[in-house]
């Protein structure tokens, strides 16, 4: 049997670990294959935030600014750095949550070098306990370190991402030449890092997935690594940055450094690879061209005839608990180990116009059945002892969590759990009891331009009301919500955008609401709205030949107002909105040019929450 190793490049998110190498090293396992796992985003994060980490990043900006000032973060980082390597290790055992001891000294102003983030963030802890007071700082703290690092070193870096801009080319030439240029000390360590791993395993086959563009470029510096230590090794690119950017990849100098890019679920396709069999949704370099290579024969595997994630080989000790955010919402997500699992394959709704509805991962649903689920739960819970889960699904269906809920429960499970749902009818007040005792903590929807109007033409299956009778039954239960809104959808209006932030006003004013998140509409190719460019009086910017990345396509529309000049009123709006501030302030207040009064009714999620059991404040 060949070895394999699977990889979670840098950099995403480092509070917890990724799904898809768990998830694929079960299968092969299941099928006799010795399987290894490594996360070397976690692993890169590390050794940034270690004493000789630190040390390296001080080196290295003492030489570029021997003569220069730098920027503010790079002013703090040099005049402290001392002091920030004398405190890292301890800060990274706390968020570890290795070392409870130092709470009380975190917690206290002066207990760290306080930079440009503690200035902006300060006083909006004041009520929270010292371990959350303590969380919050050490998580600065590290983010200052990340920031110095971005101003001063390497402008590509960010913390859960990594030279991001260059995924998103629709040619391979900038992130080829970045690969051949002079390394960054980020790039030196992910090198380093490729090479321990390598003679720590010797793997014959190397799968890498890349979930978000941010690790496309760690992942080929890995791949390109490993196979200049053995030009033996078989390298495989998936995960879903390639299920939706390399769609239509055509450059064949992407298989200098993979051998394989597989699309979709990843079992199959790296199992065929694997037995030397027929490929199934791969793309390879044959005679110089990009070929693909699909047996339409093979069978397609079940959600519920997957195995349980193999998490055990992860140490989940080593991830960090990290609190960038006061907001309750952010900090459920980044301060917990969140072991990810998915309740189906695709979305049962699969109708949204925004979303990417032609591809396999949201079109074809397929659930698994609660035992299942359940199952797979326990055994998670058994190798790594931690009971907090996250369903990464698109949208969860209301029957089938309610199915899980009632095993939870019959099983006499002690788990909390969250999940992104729909906000339709299906969720009722019992339903969302039900989910409450099961151990639901939060719910994550979209909400999107927040119209009547708008949602009709986004298909989204649901009203403003039932929306708002969905988070009034969720907050009452409990539960945090979280909303996902959009703006610049095409035809929507200044009016319309006005109306949405005085909407999303009065659900956190009435207290259904706890977090949400503005963003622009951004059309993709796989998207019902691409198809229906002509209906929606859009013109399509043409992107030019395309031999790599293609998802986001630009295009203008003759008759529509720009949406540009509302995004940082959308955003600062929210922002207070989160922290209590401005609920109950004319809306028009939070931008700095004229915009139409809000005509929706100031009484309009009392109204829809007329069954209220509480006084709503609108």
């Amino acid at each position: 049997m060949k070895p394999v190793l699977l990889i979670t490049p840098p950099m995403v998110q480092f509070n917890t670990a990724y799904p898809a190498a768990p998830m694929l090293a079960a299968f092969l396992r299941r099928h006799g294959y010795q399987v290894a796992q490594e996360d070397l985003s976690l692993a890169l994060a590390l050794r940034l935030f270690s004493p000789r980490g630190v040390k390296e990043v001080e080196r290295a900006m003492r030489r570029r600014f021997a003569h220069r000032r730098g920027p503010p973060s790079v002013r703090h980082f040099l005049t402290h750095a001392r002091e920030i390597q004398a405190a890292v290790a301890g800060v990274v055992a706390f968020l570890q949550e290795r070392a409870p001891e130092q709470k009380a000294r975190l917690a206290q102003p002066g207990g760290l070098p306080e930079g440009p983030r503690f200035a902006s963030m300060r006083g909006l802890f004041a009520s929270e306990d010292e371990a959350a007071l303590a969380r919050h700082r050490a998580s600065l703290f590290l983010d200052e370190i990340a920031d110095a690092v971005h101003d001063g070193l390497d402008d590509r870096f960010k913390l859960a991402r990594y030279a991001e801009g260059l995924a998103t080319m629709a040619d391979f030439d900038s992130l080829c030449r970045a690969l051949s240029a002079r390394r960054s000390l980020i790039d030196r360590w992910i090198d380093q890092q490729a090479e321990a791993t390598w003679r720590r395993h010797r793997p014959r086959v190397v799968g890498i997935t890349v979930p978000f563009p941010g690790a496309l470029y760690g992942a080929f510096r890995i791949a390109r690594g490993m196979k200049a230590l053995d030009p033996r090794i078989a390298t495989v690119l998936g995960g879903g940055y390639v299920n939706t950017e390399l769609r239509s990849l055509s450059d064949p100098r992407l298989f200098d450094d993979f051998d394989y890019v597989t699309y979709d679920d990843g079992e199959v396709p790296l199992l065929r690879i694997l037995e030397d069999s027929h490929l199934v949704r791969t793309r390879a370099r044959r005679r110089g061209r990009v070929v693909w290579l699909d047996d339409v024969t093979a069978p397609v595997l079940r959600h519920r005839d997957r195995p349980a994630p193999d998490f055990a080989p992860l140490v989940t000790h080593d991830y960090l608990a990290m609190a960038e955010s006061p907001n309750p919402m952010h900090r459920l997500w980044s301060e917990r180990r969140w072991l990810k699992l998915a309740l189906a394959h695709g979305c049962y709704w699969h109708r949204c116009a925004f979303c990417d509805t032609c591809l396999d991962t949201i079109a074809r649903f397929d659930p698994a059945d609660a035992r299942t689920i359940v199952g797979w739960m326990e055994t998670a819970m058994a190798q790594t002892a931690e009971q907090g889960f996250h369903f990464v699904d698109e949208a969860a269906p209301p029957a089938l969590l309610a199915a899980v809920a009632r095993r939870i429960l019959d099983r006499g499970l002690k788990v909390e759990w969250w999940t992104n749902i729909r906000f339709e009818r299906h969720f009722t007040p019992a339903l969302v009891d039900l989910l409450a005792r099961s151990g639901c903590l939060a719910v994550t929807g979209g909400l999107e331009c927040a119209t009547d109007r708008l949602l009709a033409l986004l298909r989204k299956g649901f009203d403003l009301a039932q929306a708002a009778r969905v988070m009034a039954a969720f907050a009452r239960a409990g539960v945090l919500v979280h909303a996902y809104l959009m703006y610049g959808y095409p035809t929507q209006t200044a009016q319309e955008t006005v109306d949405a932030l005085d909407l999303v006003r009065q659900l956190f004013a009435a207290g259904f609401l706890h977090s949400a998140y503005w963003h622009r509409f951004a059309l993709t190719v796989h998207s019902p709205a691409f198809r229906q460019a002509d209906q929606l009086g859009i013109r399509i910017l043409d992107p030019g030949h395309t031999t790599f990345a293609q998802n986001e396509i630009a295009f203008f529309e003759p008759d529509g107002e720009d949406p540009a000049p509302f995004a940082a009123g959308l955003r600062r709006a929210v922002y207070n909105f989160m922290h209590g501030q401005g609920l109950h302030a004319d809306v028009r207040s939070w931008f700095d040019f004229p915009v139409p009064r809000t005509r929706l009714a100031r009484g309009f999620v009392r109204a829809a929450c007329a069954a209220s059991r509480t006084i709503v404040a609108g």
